[in-house]
């Protein structure tokens, strides 16, 4: 075990920021932990450092030196840490950075390696320099691939050789994969141009027709016009008169994309509903209409036009298509100002309009992989026979193509499409890092361009840290998949056969938006394309990523593909195919309710690590923190993640200091990067909340989660949790994983419950996949359900949603839903057993479980269910529950846990002390455990923990610190010191207690760092019982002493902590050295000229004149206890 002294000699205490109260707030009792400890309960007291928080500790903004790696590693050992990952990410590189992988920056690793080794620190690497995976040695053969195609119109006695053009092409690579032909449909032949004028003098009626690409044309920076909102708020009118009727079947427009999808962000904890869309996600409202006029006078709407949302990655081109309309006048009524959050306006960028006869598969870019918004219900018309391709006539003319687009053939009677199909990079680069090692992202479909990148990047760091002796890089880390989508890579054609067991090449012009067969044929076969792109990615880059890992003894940490859903990834599967799933979660926002409500996808790496046997589910942790973050603000953020599955945190991030002295805050890169380094103000403070996370994730690592409920969401993609679409919400009070068909076919049954190979059981499966489900898995549904599965099935399957059965699937799969849900048309509600299992229907999840005899896990009653948040883990015959108090209120609750038994305890992460929890009482529905957690506090709640005796009884149960009485106000003056090398003034007599911020002197109003606070106050007699010193409002964080003794390190609400054992008769001396942010002194310096500035940074995040931030002790500072005031 660590040596658990390592870490109080530098003056952090070991139970420092305690919290509990009936569970816990930030205080400290001055009894000492209960004798009788047993192999759990030791190791939450100090966790092991597997357990604490690691950090993704940032590389290249400045030099890098050997004393400050050290001082940056000694910091993060001293706070708390577990580890660090050496990742390369620069916003702007400093003049004298170290060039990525150099002989010199290859020695600063392996000094880094040589220091984590002394210092017991875990070391893992990033993939990349900058993120996500590639550099100068991915060529564009190796980077990320885009199947492009061009279109050529031919009649019978065309002469040959045809030249056809070369689609679209990024950095000079293209290369071809099919050369296809076939009768034309109907519309084929391109349209005369119209005449085209607007309402709206002022666009650029030619920049709306530009961008349709060109030969060897790449598809970004193409022109758009900008449309305006009217002053009138009148709708924008471009009309287009052809002369003569014609028939339009599709449109084709490129936009700028206006604020974030919200396919990318899932917001938990948080409401269940169509508009949950997650932390400052929004709907786009339609852009306007395309209407159609025979006279021009009378008009009539034909189909809407959708916005974009804003993705990682280049593509803005959308296609919708409608039935057959012949009109002589067109036009677009635009109407759909929205606001575009980077621009700060409401203008249409709209451009690439293409009017066009024939019939293409309605936005078939994102259900080809271009984009990855979820597939909705199919819009594509039913186009007739002559609309569309019959795959029986496509002739394959690949032999008969040269590569300078020459085609030898002579084309029969009648009117010819040909398509000439190819793959070209999407550009995608690598970003934020060390601008002479960017290049271009590998390609994710590719173990081939996998090994390249793993080669060229960690092999040489490998290399470097083997010659250290005792030094190792324990693991790979791998950030969000923030690079946009791929559909192609050069073996995709052979790959797709061997997945879906039948020959793409006749349905590839699916793939170029022109529908195949049927409208249902082809949303089947690009159903099967996105499936493909997601197990590629799944095993080729993350599979093999992990493969080369393990081969040269580390393990692979990924957010796969992450929250950012940039391609039609299936996030469970992937996250299955690394050692550590990871998710990330957001600090979004300050104060109010809704505080903790941020983007997060820590329940799908939960889910994966519990489906795959994993022990560890980790986080990108804090993400977009401001500069003016703190503990405080932090905890309720972390609570939600660990109540969501999470047990390794690790941390973004903490920028390299290579300086000494008065260099402070130092090298902070961007508006996000201040907070987690040695430098800030209050790190010497924090060692408490980092050891609370770290004993929360110790205890939560163990053991087996228990989980009630398993949502199979179906096979498309992208396969993610999103509150806005999962169907139904879970029910409150139950856990939840969910999967794909992947993890559902690993599934067998016992005693009722599914059972994972890892040992994971679920008493109920839950289909939420909708009425489409795969052969497959419904096979394995009735097998599961036959051998006594309980399934929640609220709508019946009614067809296969791939091509792979040749479309014959539905039939079997009918018959399947006839025995599990009765023949059709079912009964709006109802159960039917089956074999030993049963399948319900027609009610909310809460009402099926309890008709199965399955109470909640945890709930407060009469308290709203996102008050407290609870995980459950089972760890031999012990339960344990972490609970956390959501709100920013104390509260008190009579708390149902279903699986407690026994005395239960009460073991505070914050301390590392337990407590008893009296007034158990066992119920029909669980054990009902008072609780009383002061706010944002969290507990857990131990059952049937075993003891080693003899063991004296467990402490009592801290009070609420508002219940307590106030005995005693602790008026000014106050003595107060400030540092006057930080520019405040040595010396200060505060008559009363108040904000520096407000203070008439500029040197304590722009003051930032740590003041100390001295008072002096006599008792007559010591207080009976607990005696609390109870600071009132801190910012942002305080180390008490009484007497000369430390006492507690305070750093949230109630900031009070236990004084009994420091107080004496008489005189008592008492001393508070409060620490605030470092943004006073930045916004006073913002306005000075650099040679009177006083703190130095490489980035300043706010500006002369921003509002000051409250800071110091502002009381009123109390002495409470229970029994009769004191002197």
């Amino acid at each position: 075990m660590d040596n658990p002294t390592f870490w109080t000699r530098r003056a952090f205490l070991a139970t420092a920021g305690t919290s509990l109260a009936l569970t816990l707030a930030p205080r400290i009792s001055g009894a000492a932990p209960a004798a009788g400890r047993n192999d759990l309960y030791l190791p939450f007291t100090d966790p092991p450092m597997h357990a604490r928080p690691r950090i993704w500790w940032f590389w290249g903004e400045s030099v890098t030196t050997d004393e400050g790696i050290t001082g940056d590693l000694e910091a993060y050992r001293q706070a708390g840490f577990g580890g660090v990952v050496l990742y390369e990410q620069v916003f702007k590189a400093a003049p004298d950075s170290l060039a990525s992988l150099s002989p010199e920056w290859l020695a600063r690793v392996r000094f880094a390696a040589a220091e984590c080794a002394r210092l017991g620190l875990a070391l893992e690497i990033n993939a990349s320099n900058g993120y996500v995976a590639g550099g100068p040695w991915i060529t564009p053969a190796l980077g990320m691939q885009r199947l492009v195609a061009s279109e050529t119109h031919v009649t019978a006695g065309t002469r040959r050789p045809l030249k056809l053009r070369q689609p679209e092409t990024g950095l000079a690579y293209y290369r071809d994969v099919a050369c296809l032909a076939w009768p034309a449909a109907a519309g084929a032949a391109p349209l005369p141009a119209p005449k085209t004028t607007s309402n709206d003098p002022d666009i650029d009626l030619d920049a709306l027709f530009a961008g349709v690409p060109a030969a060897g044309e790449a598809e970004a920076g193409r022109r758009k016009a900008r449309i305006r909102p009217r002053a009138d708020g009148q709708p924008v009118l471009i009309a287009f008169d052809y002369g003569s009727a014609v028939t339009l079947r599709s449109l084709t427009f490129t936009q700028r994309k206006n604020s974030k999808a919200p396919v990318i962000a899932t917001q938990v904890p948080g409401r269940w509903g169509p508009d949950a869309l997650g932390q400052g996600m929004r709907r786009n409202p339609p852009l306007g209409r395309l209407e159609a006029s025979i006279d021009g006078e009378r008009w009539t709407a034909v189909a809407e036009l959708p916005a974009m949302g804003y993705q990682h990655g280049s593509w803005d081109r959308l296609t919708i298509s409608f039935a057959a309309t012949t009109a002589r006048h067109f036009r677009l009524r635009l109407h759909g100002w929205g606001h575009n959050i980077p621009a700060n306006d409401g203008d249409l960028l709209i451009g690439g309009l293409v009017l066009r006869g024939a019939a293409r598969v309605d936005r078939w870019e994102s259900k080809a992989g271009n984009l990855a918004d979820f597939a909705e219900a199919d819009r594509t018309p039913r186009y007739g026979p002559g609309e569309i391709v019959d795959p029986a006539a496509v002739v394959d003319l690949t032999a008969r193509l040269a590569p300078d687009g020459s085609l030898d053939w002579q084309a029969p009677p009648g009117d010819w499409t040909i398509l000439r199909l190819g793959h070209t990079p999407t550009g995608a680069r690598t970003k934020h890092g060390y601008p002479g090692a960017l290049g271009l992202e590998c390609d994710k479909l590719s173990a081939h361009a996998t090994r390249v990148q793993f080669e060229h990047y960690i092999g040489p760091i490998l290399a470097a840290v083997r010659a250290v002796p005792g030094a190792r890089i324990e693991g790979i880390g791998i950030d969000s998949a923030e690079h946009g989508s791929q559909n192609w890579t050069p073996d995709f054609v052979a790959q797709f056969r061997k997945r879906r067991g039948y020959d793409l090449l006749r349905y590839l012009p699916a793939m170029a938006g022109i529908p195949v067969a049927s409208a249902e044929t082809t949303d089947r076969v690009l159903f099967d394309v996105r499936r493909t792109i997601a197990d590629l990615m799944s095993d080729e880059y993350f599979g093999t990523f992990t493969a080369l890992a393990h081969a040269a003894g580390m393990t692979v940490t990924a957010q796969a593909p992450g929250i950012a859903t940039c391609l039609p990834g299936d996030n469970i599967q992937a996250k299955g195919r690394v050692d550590i799933p990871m998710g990330e979660f957001w600090v979004n926002q300050f104060g109010g309710e809704s505080q903790p409500e941020g983007t997060m996808d820590c329940r799908e790496a939960a889910s994966a690590a519990h489906l795959y046997g994993k022990r560890f589910a980790a986080a990108e942790a804090f993400t977009g923190s401001p500069a003016h973050i703190h503990p405080a603000v932090l905890k309720p953020f972390a609570d939600a993640a660990l109540a969501n599955g999470i047990n390794r945190m690790v941390v973004l991030a903490g920028n390299h200091q290579p300086y000494e002295g008065r260099r402070k805050p130092g090298v902070t890169e961007d508006k996000f990067f201040l907070p987690y380094q040695r430098n800030n103000t209050w790190w010497a403070q924090s060692a408490p909340f980092w050891h609370m996370l770290g004993r929360a994730c110790w205890l939560l690592g163990l053991g087996r989660p228990v989980v009630d409920l398993l949502y199979h969401l179906g096979s498309d993609t992208p396969l993610k949790i999103a509150t806005a679409r999962m169907r139904p919400a879970p029910p409150p009070g139950h856990d939840y994983d969910v999967c794909g068909d992947g993890e559902l076919l690993r599934a067998d049954v016992d005693d009722g419950c599914l059972v994972m190979p890892g040992g994971m059981r679920y008493p109920v499966l839950v289909l939420a996949g909708g009425d489409a489900m795969t052969l497959a898995a419904a096979r394995h549904v009735l097998d599961l359900v036959r051998r006594g599965a309980r399934v929640i099935g609220p709508v019946r399957p009614r067809r296969t949603p791939t091509f792979a059965d040749g479309g014959g699937g539905d039939v079997e799969l009918l018959r399947i839903a006839d025995e599990l849900w009765g023949a059709a048309p079912q009964p709006a509600r109802g159960e039917r057993r089956v074999g030993a299992g049963l399948v319900l229907w027609g009610e909310e999840p809460a009402v099926h479980l309890a008709r199965l005899g399955i109470g909640r896990d945890f709930h407060a009653p009469g308290r709203d269910p996102l008050d407290l948040l609870a995980v459950h883990r089972k760890v031999g015959s012990m339960d344990l529950y972490f609970v956390a108090n959501h709100r920013g209120r104390p509260v008190a609750v009579e708390a149902l846990f279903r699986d407690g038994a026994g005395a239960p305890q009460a073991w505070d992460p914050a301390s590392g002390r337990r407590f008893a929890l009296p007034g158990a009482r066992t119920t029909p529905a669980g054990m009902s455990v008072p609780l009383r957690l002061e706010q944002h506090a969290s507990v857990f709640v131990v059952f049937g923990t075993p003891t080693v005796p003899p063991a004296p009884p467990l402490p009592a149960p801290l009070p609420l610190i508002g219940e307590v009485p106030v005995r005693r106000t602790l008026r000014g003056p106050w003595q107060v010191r400030f540092d006057p090398d930080w520019g405040g003034p040595a010396a200060l007599v505060l008559p009363e207690l108040g904000s520096w911020s407000t203070h008439a002197l500029d040197s304590v109003r722009h003051y930032s760092g740590t003041a100390v606070y001295r008072k002096e106050f006599d008792l007559q007699r010591l207080p009976q019982g607990t005696a609390w010193l109870d600071l009132g409002q801190v910012e942002v964080v305080a180390t008490v002493f009484v007497n000369g003794a430390e006492a507690a390190t305070l750093w949230m609400a109630p900031y009070a902590c236990d004084v009994s054992r420091h107080l004496r008769r008489g005189r008592n001396r008492v001393e508070i050295r409060v620490t605030n942010l470092w943004a006073n002194r930045l916004i006073a310096d913002a306005g000075l000229p650099a040679e009177r500035r006083i703190a130095w940074t490489t980035f300043n995040p706010y500006q002369a004149g921003d509002a000051l931030f409250p800071s110091g002790l502002l009381g009123p500072v109390t002495l409470r206890h229970g029994g009769p005031a004191g002197g």
